[in-house]
């Protein structure tokens, strides 16, 4: 299956749609097979979250996603 990746760095910041927070995220571009990745920055150890189907916990009004005890909500 072709791949693409983004080319550079990009970061965009906003208020979350369900929760009415300020999220700021960042994009990066990643190395073949390397799928989806979320790391919560905003917490000291840095978590990462795949996003595959496995880590799905709830899918009403957006999807959640969770590895032990930490989320993303998107």
């Amino acid at each position: 299956m072709k791949q693409q990746t983004i080319n550079s760095e990009a970061t965009v910041s906003g208020i979350g749609l369900h929760t009415g927070e300020k999220v700021t995220m960042t994009f990066k571009p990643a190395p073949a097979n390397n799928g989806y990745k979320f790391i919560r920055t905003d917490l000291e150890t840095h978590p990462e979250i795949l996003a595959e189907i496995v880590n799905v916990v709830r899918t009403n009004r957006g999807t959640t996603i969770r590895k032990g005890s930490v989320e993303v909500n998107t």
